[in-house]
């Protein structure tokens, strides 16, 4: 310390404290220059560290708020009620005249098909009955004309890729059991309630009642060409879906529920039987619940990174503050109290944080708003902002200031508080070791033993950032292992689902065909849990795909699916009639039931009754209930097929051919489809999580590197004594360097022994979570060797990297200067 005498001057010439106060804080001015390359590491480790978690902080706020927004704007109906018979005039007269209903309107959601180039790929038409005086489920105008004109259509915006068709454009589109029909696209909407078409592989398009009408009638609109005879039996003219707001009840599902049920019976008693009620969950996007698990996880992580760069601080400030404890015992011999140099140093770490947070605060909002946006096109939302609310930058300040703060006041009181005798005799080292120099391994232990909770800290941080790493890695594996079940428990790969039922001589008629390995017919129909004498309640989205059920009767010793068995067993020829295997999805929908209770199923509007004999794992798909054909006793409506092909283009020349083959046979083709796609759509759903951690692995392990570089840097100037004694009692350079190097190898193998173990727990705890969120059941375990191999490399390195320069200068440095060292 060089201004002892500046000191000891002002108290003597009566100065006042503020005088002498400035000679503390040039004092600790000159320390940081000194150090400031330690100082430049503390301050990394936490600017990264408060982008890292202001990134998600931030992202979190703007999606709560935008996916609300989005959601809500598209004024959502509370609840949809199924009317076979379709919503006649008597209907929406009857639920507009109940006093609880506060809007009733009719509309419908049709399966469809849509030409792109010479394939047919799925469309999802969704009927609105009159877009002027709609009241919900609305979409929002992008572009083109709003409402569309007599006999156009208007298209959602992630779909315009998928059909390679924007305004202006004509698509081909095809209702089942009706000929193929063009039609216009008038313009582009945005409907934040649907995942992208790309995601989902499918087409949205949105029509009035008249421009169904002309598709299932064959009116050709505008003048183009479509289909003449329409195909009566469905009526896909009529509308089905009564569509109902309530008013006066709490919009919680409970209320919704009893408000929908009530409304159903009323109905029904008129003579306008309800087949389904579904009420989706109130005020709640379809992918809310993920989006904030999701998030929450990921802003756990961000913290912890938080914490873990203040660790490192406190750790290198300990270190410095080591090394000055004669200075500080000086100091106090020359009058500075305790809490000044409490308030000192406290200052010091303030202002680390401070300008952590120059850096941070800015790198933050950048990385939000790219996170944001990524994030909203795998949700289709659009931002009004992405700027999240100034609560959440306060929540940063105070984090970034508050986290190192408290974590490094122990050692910082620790040192303040130190007698003044204690201190003096105090050299910065705790002890020398001598003999056996060339004894590497047993010598570092011994070194690294000497500051025990450094060394707990370091290999913490080191490990902290390890596992997280790891652990992004063995997710992404345990999702891709999760994946592949997709091709090992489905031994087909393409599915044709009929609008009507196939008679068994198409399964025949197919088999036969060039390129066809195996054939299977199917029955199928959507489905709902019921219970008697109650309409049956699904909590279904208006897209008909999350949360849906549906009954499937595979034949009796099926080939094309081995899906595994968590209860009971699969289905057996011997079975009743009425025996149902579910399978996971299905079962979480109902978690109570167990093997043997009563499944109700309503059917076709129907309550049937069923004994529950298994439940299977299968994955990418939504809830399905297996029966016999025996107790379907209904015509199949799937043929599952495995051909030859092996290439992407040539198994969609083979879907061509058997598409126009089931067609000239007289069957009402409503998707034809491969299973790659189901691949995709599944890949597609975690891609961000996947990236985020990754992302967030990263900003673990230059927080634990530079945690690495800082204790050994700190370390051997603790020692510059030790290591000139060495060097007198016939050390050399060589040797001294090899020595702190093997301290380094030491903390890099222990570290990652430590990371690989604490990464267990860590990929168990997100596999589950992770699992059930996309898959409804956990990932499998999976440890990626990759990602072991690839941080004990990388740590090593560091570490290599980390000593070699100190330890190079250290024994380097003359013996005369060295000792001089306090």
């Amino acid at each position: 310390m060089r201004d002892d005498g500046s000191l000891r001057a002002a108290r003597a010439a009566g100065v006042p404290a503020w005088g002498a106060l400035s000679v503390r804080w040039r004092k600790l001015w000159r320390d940081v220059i000194a150090e400031r390359r330690r100082y430049a590491l503390m301050l990394a480790a936490v600017a990264v560290s408060v982008a890292a978690f202001g990134t998600v902080l931030g992202t979190r706020d703007v999606l709560q708020r935008e996916m609300a927004r989005n959601y809500l704007g598209t004024a959502p109906a509370h609840a949809t009620l199924e009317l076979p018979g379709g919503v006649s005039d008597a209907a929406l007269a009857l639920a507009r005249a109940d006093v609880g209903v506060e809007q009733a309107e009719a509309g419908d959601v049709l399966s469809a098909r849509v030409r792109i180039g010479v394939e047919w790929r799925a469309l999802l038409l969704f009927v609105v009955d009159d877009f002027r005086s709609a009241a919900m489920n609305r979409a929002t105008p992008v572009a083109g004309a709003y409402p569309p004109p007599p006999g156009q259509a208007l298209v959602e915006r992630t779909a315009v890729s998928v059909l390679g068709a924007g305004v202006g454009a004509a698509i081909t589109v095809k209702l089942p059991g009706a000929a193929a029909a063009e039609l216009r696209i008038a313009g582009v909407v945005h409907d934040p309630s649907l995942a992208p078409a790309w995601q989902e592989q499918s087409g949205y398009a949105y029509v009035d009642r008249a421009t169904l009408r002309r598709l299932a009638g064959g009116a050709a609109p505008n003048g183009l060409q479509g289909p003449r005879e329409p195909h009566e039996a469905h009526e896909p003219h009529e509308l089905h879906e009564l569509r109902v707001r309530f008013q006066g009840i709490p919009e919680q599902m409970a209320a919704v529920q009893a408000a929908a049920q009530a409304l159903a019976q009323r109905l029904t008693q008129a003579g306008m039987p309800v087949a389904e009620v579904r009420v989706p969950p109130p005020r709640r996007h379809p992918h809310q619940r993920q989006m904030e698990t999701v998030l929450l996880l990921l802003l756990g992580f961000g913290a912890l990174a938080l914490l873990l760069s203040s660790v490192l601080t406190a750790n290198a400030l300990a270190a410095l503050l080591a090394r000055q404890t004669r200075e500080i015992a000086v100091m106090k011999t020359l009058g500075a109290r305790t809490g000044q140099l409490v308030a000192m140093y406290t200052v010091l770490v303030l202002g680390i944080g401070a300008v952590a947070l120059l850096f941070g605060v800015p790198a933050a909002a950048l990385g939000g708003a790219v996170f944001a946006r990524a994030v909203a096109t795998l949700l289709n939302l659009s931002l009004a902002s992405e700027a999240p609310a100034a609560a959440t930058f306060v929540v940063q300040a105070l984090a970034a200031l508050g986290v190192p703060l408290a974590i490094a006041a122990l050692p910082i009181g620790r040192a303040c508080r130190a007698g003044i005798r204690l201190a003096m005799d105090r050299h910065g080292v705790a002890g020398t070791t001598l003999r056996r120099v060339s004894a590497q391994w047993p010598v570092a232990w011994r070194n690294l033993a000497r500051r025990p909770g450094r060394l707990v800290l370091t290999l913490g941080l080191l490990a902290a950032g390890g596992a997280m790493f790891m652990t992004a890695l063995n997710v992404s594996a345990s999702w891709e292992l999760t994946v592949d079940k997709v091709y090992a428990t489905r031994h087909y790969d393409v599915e044709i689902r009929s609008a009507e039922g196939m008679p068994p001589s198409f399964a025949e008629r197919v088999r036969a065909l060039p390129g066809v390995r195996a054939v299977e017919s199917w029955g199928y129909a959507p489905a709902a849990f019921a219970r008697p004498a109650e309409v049956p309640v699904t909590h279904v989205y208006p897209d008909r795909g999350h949360g849906s059920l549906a009954v499937m009767a595979p034949p009796a010793a099926t080939a094309m699916v081995s899906f595994p068995v968590l209860r009971g067993r699969w289905l057996a020829a011997h079975d009743a009639a009425d025996a149902v295997v579910l399978n996971h999805a299905a079962a979480a929908q109902m978690p109570t039931l167990a093997l043997g209770d009563p499944v109700w199923l309503a059917v076709d509007g129907r309550a049937t009754r069923w004994t529950l004999v298994g439940v299977v794992e299968e994955v990418g798909a939504a809830g399905v209930a297996y029966v016999g054909a025996e107790g379907f006793g209904r015509t199949a409506r799937v043929l599952r097929i495995a051909t030859d092909a092996r290439e992407r283009a040539e198994r969609a020349q083979r879907i061509r051919q058997l598409d126009d083959a089931l067609t000239g046979w007289g069957a009402t083709v409503q998707s034809a489809r491969p299973l790659s796609e189901l691949r995709t759509a599944m890949g597609d759903h975690i891609l961000i999580l996947i990236r985020a951690l990754m992302a967030l692995a990263a900003v673990m392990a230059v927080v634990g590197g530079l945690g690495l570089a800082s204790t050994l840097s700190v370390s051997v100037l603790e020692r510059t004594r030790e290591l000139a004694v060495m060097k007198t009692l016939g050390a050399t350079p060589g040797q001294l360097t090899r020595m702190i190097l093997s301290e380094a190898r030491a903390v890099a193998f222990t570290s990652a022994l430590g990371a690989l173990l604490l990464s267990l727990p860590l990929t168990a705890l997100l596999d589950e979570r992770v699992g059930k969120l996309g898959f409804v059941a956990p990932l499998p375990f999976a440890v990626s060797p990759a990602a072991a191999l690839g941080w004990l490399l990388g740590v090593l390195a560091l570490s290599w990297v980390a000593g070699w320069l100190p330890a190079r200068a250290a024994g380097r440095a003359s013996i005369a200067v060295a000792m001089q060292a306090v």
